[in-house]
Order: C-alpha cells, then structure tokens, then sequence
C-alpha cells in the first residue's frame, strides 16, 4: 500500500493522532480508572508513533538513514514528554508521584526501546517510498 497525499493532508492527520493521543491520555488516563492508566499511555505512545511516521517518512525522500534518525530522535522526545503529561495528569488526580523517579526511567529506558521501533519502521518506509507528498499542481 502507497500513500501519496498533499503535505497539508498529512501533517493534519498526524496533528489529528497527536491530539487524539492527548484527549486520550487526559479523558481516561487517571480520571476513570488509574488502574488503566499505563495501558492508556502505550495507546497514546502508539498514536504519537504514527503520527511521527506521518511527519518523517515524507521528508525524508530517499534519505533512509535520515528518517530513522529522525524518527528515533522524535520518538524518544514524545516519550520524555509523554512521561511529563503523565506526571501532570496523576498529580491532579489526586495521586502521589515521584516525578522525577517516573520521567528519569521513561527518558532513560522506555524512549530508545520506542525511537528504535518508529526509526526503523521510518526508515523502512522511506526506503521502499510508501508514504509520499502528492506532486504540486502545475500554475
């Protein structure tokens, strides 16, 4: 399957998963069940993910390397922030947290697990162009 869209379609659609990513973290992150709360953050990560595959594997044109490094770096940066939303959302709860504790093993250990997996995937859709900005219209 190809994906060739125009740039506005694709960087609104990853704006979109981006979003949807948040609402979900924040609706049922802590509010309903803070049991499910980790569950709820792998669901987001995995929108985060593919909104970034949305954002890199176009501009990467041919430059594999390049959208997996891309997609590693953004990755482990959704996921330090990721780890921070999660901090904010328990602590207005109600829910006592080490913050520190909880952003330091997320940045640490979780972040380059997540940017190895979308750096790949990135560079492999580049590489094999499955995900393309449509050409511009002549004027």
């Amino acid at each position: 399957m190809q994906i060739v869209a125009p740039r506005r379609t694709l960087i609104l659609a990853a704006a979109c998963l981006i979003g949807a990513g948040v609402l979900i973290q924040w609706l049922l992150g802590y509010s309903l069940n803070p049991a499910s709360a980790p569950m709820v953050e792998i669901v987001a990560l995995v929108l985060y993910g593919a909104a970034i595959i949305l954002m890199v594997a176009p501009q990467a044109r041919g430059r594999p390397l390049m959208g997996a490094g891309l997609g590693f770096i953004l990755m482990c940066w959704a996921v330090h922030l990721n780890a921070r939303l999660s901090v904010f959302l328990e602590t207005e709860a109600g829910g006592d947290v080490i913050a520190a504790h909880r952003i330091l093993l997320a940045t640490l250990f979780a972040a380059p697990f997540a940017g190895l997996i979308v750096g790949i995937i990135s560079g492999l859709l580049v590489r094999a162009e499955r995900i393309r900005f449509a050409p511009r219209a002549a004027s």
